[in-house]
C-alpha cells in the first residue's frame, strides 16, 4: 500500500497502515532529533498529512460516545462529541 500518495482513508487496513506509519515516522524522527515544537520538515509534513488523513477516517466512521465530566460539586454534565 502507498501511503504517499493516498488521498482518503476508506478501510481499517488503511487506517491502521497510517496508524503504525505515523508511529515509525515518529520514531525515526526523534532519533535523528527533528521532532521539535516549531520544526518544519518532510517527517513533520508527512506525519500531519497522515494524521489528518487518520482524523477525517475516525470521525467519518468512529461513533463517538458521550463523555461524562464530574466537577469538584460531585455533580456530571455531559458532553456530546460533534462528529
Amino acid at each position: 500500500m502507498d501511503l504517499q500518495t493516498l488521498q482518503k482513508v476508506e478501510t481499517r487496513e488503511q487506517y491502521d497502515a497510517i496508524r503504525m506509519r505515523v508511529d515509525e515516522l515518529i520514531k525515526e524522527t526523534t532519533e535523528k532529533g527533528l521532532l521539535e515544537s516549531n520544526a518544519d520538515n518532510d517527517y513533520i509534513r508527512e506525519i500531519g498529512r497522515l494524521g489528518i488523513l487518520g482524523a477525517q477516517y475516525e470521525n467519518e466512521y468512529y461513533p463517538f460516545q458521550c463523555l461524562k465530566v464530574r466537577n469538584k460539586h460531585r455533580s456530571s454534565k455531559t458532553f456530546h462529541l460533534i462528529g
